[in-house]
């Protein structure tokens, strides 16, 4: 998906795979390669601190190319934060996606907001 933003640049909302979304905006002679966001699906708690080390993986590549913010969608429900971050240090922010799909929490509200800004577009 590519929008333009308030300030007339394009911004590219790509949907793949290592990130599996990343966003980047178009400057003249450059693309900068702004958040990198890895969705980690299932809600059992025995296995989250597997896909947070998955996130980490993705997160790694994705630095590696440029990008400079990490995101993480995850359930958070009864995770220890601690223990998620240990798993994944180079996500600097984690959204709990049970939220972001329900849209209603203040994690939708923090993510919507941090979406807006990324891309560059009021809300």
């Amino acid at each position: 998906m590519v929008l333009t933003n308030a300030a007339g640049r394009q911004v590219s909302v790509v949907f793949a795979a290592d990130p599996d979304v990343s966003i980047q905006e178009e400057f003249p002679g450059e693309s900068r390669k702004r958040v990198a966001i890895e969705i980690k699906g299932g809600t059992d708690l025995s296995n989250a601190y597997n896909r947070a080390g998955e996130a980490e993986k993705s997160h790694l590549a994705a630095k590696g190319k440029g990008f400079r913010d990490f995101w993480t969608l995850i359930a958070k429900k009864g995770v220890d934060q601690t223990k998620l971050q240990d798993g994944s240090p180079t996500t600097n922010s984690w959204f709990d996606i049970t939220e972001v799909l329900a849209r209603e929490g203040d994690d939708w509200i923090t993510f919507r907001s941090r979406i807006a800004g990324e891309v560059g577009i009021p809300l």
